[in-house]
């Protein structure tokens, strides 16, 4: 008699409790919908550090359960963008002073790095994506804040995406989000989110192929960037997070 083989059954995979989600995957996270929501309010500046980001509330504004927004808090909290307090919930990453001057050095040696690189590899497609982002930031109305945020930041991502380096891609994606708790935290009243002509003259230098000057220009821009900050903490309420999560885009799903 053929003795029996013992088979090893591998353990299933425990199934969602009815209506709730199934558990985030670490490969897509960084694009579910709840994660995405609150990196693009951060880095909007309408989240402040500091705020309190309830869970309740975070599920009524994108229709979910709780579970699916702890999961993101949870990973945000390790890109150090939340902080989780035990018993008091998770707030908005609040950055020190100390971490701020870092987030900008850091910023001045990856950003003349990257420039230098675009410029390097500059093709007809890369023009091409280059004069159209600096078209849409002329044609643009700086009344429209949020919009302008989000431009701005476009430019320096834009500028990484075109030293072909994925690395460098996605570091300076971390540092664009890092610069915006910076900022919220610690730029005075009045001040302007980013300087207007910084950016054509800095794509104008690209489009030259003059890399000294571009790399010169993006530091100089970098510096004015930072001497906007000075070593004192916002006051200002924080916005109401439903309806910030509204002014994005975020709709409670029906029945949610």
């Amino acid at each position: 008699m053929k003795r029996a083989r013992s088979l090893k059954r591998k353990p299933k995979r425990p199934e969602p409790k009815r209506g709730e989600p199934e558990p985030l995957d670490p490969r897509s996270i960084d694009d579910d919908p709840v994660v995405q929501g609150i990196l693009t309010a951060i880095s909007q500046k309408r989240l402040k550090p500091g705020a309190k980001l309830g869970e309740d509330k975070l599920a009524a504004a994108f229709g979910t359960t709780r579970i699916h927004i702890r999961q993101a808090l949870a990973h945000l909290a390790s890109r150090k963008v939340v902080m989780q307090i035990p018993n008091r919930g998770a707030f908005v990453y609040r950055p020190s002073w100390e971490e701020a001057q870092d987030i900008f050095a850091a910023r001045r040696i990856l950003e003349t790095a990257t420039v230098g690189a675009a410029v390097d590899r500059l093709d007809k497609f890369g023009k091409t994506e280059l004069k159209a982002h600096m078209e849409l930031e002329a044609r643009h109305d700086r009344n429209d804040r949020w919009a302008s945020l989000s431009l701005t930041a476009e430019f320096h991502i834009l500028v990484a995406k075109l030293a072909g380096n994925r690395v460098l891609l996605d570091m300076s994606r971390e540092l664009m989000l890092r610069t915006s708790l910076a900022i919220a935290t610690f730029e005075q009243p009045g001040e302007p989110d980013c300087s207007p002509e910084a950016h054509p003259d800095i794509g104008a230098l690209i489009l030259a192929r003059d890399k000294a000057g571009a790399i010169q220009a993006m530091r100089h821009h970098l510096e004015e960037m930072e001497q906007r900050i000075k070593p004192q903490e916002d006051k200002d309420e924080v916005d109401e997070l439903t309806a910030i999560f509204q002014e994005i885009g975020a709709r409670a799903r029906a029945g949610g």
